[in-house]
């Protein structure tokens, strides 16, 4: 395993604990981490973790890219592509940062593990455990479809379902962790399961080379924020034009989308949403969201159910892509990005299809 070190987002401290359950600044402020200088992993992190010793994969990455013609022009859109998630060892964007995370953990000698999930990241982190070797126990609302919990369970995880709000996984898992004496090693807080993300930038810049524009469905932000940091790896390299970076929710829980634009947002567990991929009332890194957005001079917009509900249904009859209904939230936010100008016509969009439409229900 390469060399690889934790930086603190707030103060910028390096970590002297670099180890898989370090999740906070040891320097006082309690910031979330991330990872910095990591050597080899920098390159690219998926291929520079296979090419280490005594590491295990499933064969994640390297995902197809196509271009709709269809609907680009439906839209009026040229160069439209997607690129196809769901065609990931377990169905979902999460295998990238998956792997990472628990390689380090075998490799730090982790018999076994908490996780709180809404789905994809608990069947994701559920199968390279059953991999590694390593005991999972992962949390997940009762509402989480059937399809996922089916995958977690079959993995051999313990499956604790809990009642109420997303939250509320998280909470119960804590605790449980806590108890129990076992490593919380929760996607959404990990700096290593982002950094697995870099491999989604590396991959578009080799398949079709300099983008202008990448709409994300949103909820913690793993992927939108570990693209960003390949992104910038690519940049330092060659003359490399940075893509602007959107992120897609839900009207119904839209935090990133309220952070981004000054307005007022408050969590009601009466409203509920197809989203479940992003129903994420309070993303732990959301002001580093917020930063790479308009950094990256992007935006954040919300669309209804009814909005993404008539895109999954496009995507399915016009170019055969069934898609999770978190995904459709994308092509709703490109539609009117592209009505109010913030798109063109000749600019070059991607957009991810991160999880398959097998896992729930239509």
């Amino acid at each position: 395993m390469q060399s690889y070190s934790l930086k603190c987002y707030k103060c910028n401290a390096i970590q002297k604990d670099n180890s898989i359950s370090r999740i906070y600044c040891q320097n006082g402020c309690n910031e979330l981490l991330v990872c910095e200088d990591i050597s080899e992993i920098k390159k690219n992190p998926l291929i520079s973790l296979l090419k280490s010793s005594k590491t295990f994969s499933l064969g994640e990455g390297n995902t197809p890219i196509i271009k709709l013609e269809k609907i680009g022009e439906k839209l009026g859109l040229n160069n439209l592509y997607v690129k196809l998630e769901f065609m990931s060892p377990t169905g979902s964007f999460k295998d990238r940062g998956s792997v990472l995370v628990v390689n380090i953990a075998k490799k730090e000698n982790i018999r076994d593990f908490v996780e709180d999930s809404s789905g994809n990241a608990g069947a994701s982190l559920s199968a390279y455990a059953a991999l590694g070797k390593i005991k999972a126990h992962i949390f997940v609302p009762e509402t989480a479809g059937k399809g996922k919990v089916d995958q977690i369970s079959i993995f051999g995880s313990e499956l604790h379902k809990i009642s109420g709000p997303r939250e509320n996984s998280t909470i119960e898992a804590k605790l449980f962790a806590e108890k129990n004496n076992i490593p919380y090693l929760s996607h959404n807080l990990s700096p290593y399961f982002s950094e697995g993300m870099k491999s989604f930038a590396y991959e578009i810049n080799e398949s079709i080379g300099s983008i202008d524009h990448i709409i994300f469905p949103t909820g913690n932000g793993s992927l939108l924020l570990g693209t960003w940091r390949g992104f910038l790896d690519i940049s330092e390299k060659t003359n490399f034009n940075l893509p602007k970076l959107h992120a897609a929710q839900s009207k119904a829980i839209e935090p990133i989308v309220a952070k981004f634009n000054n307005t007022n947002w408050t969590f009601d567990s009466s409203k509920t949403t197809i989203a479940s991929g992003i129903s994420v009332s309070k993303p732990p890194r959301l002001q580093e969201i917020v930063d790479v957005i308009k950094e990256s001079k992007g935006t954040a917009l919300s669309s209804t159910d009814d909005e993404a509900l008539k895109w999954h249904k496009i995507l399915a009859k016009e170019e055969g892509i069934f898609c999770e209904k978190t995904s459709a939230f994308s092509f709703s936010a490109l539609e009117k990005l592209f009505s109010k100008g913030v798109i063109k016509k000749e600019e070059k969009i991607v957009i991810p299809i991160t999880g398959s439409g097998l896992k729930e229900a239509i």
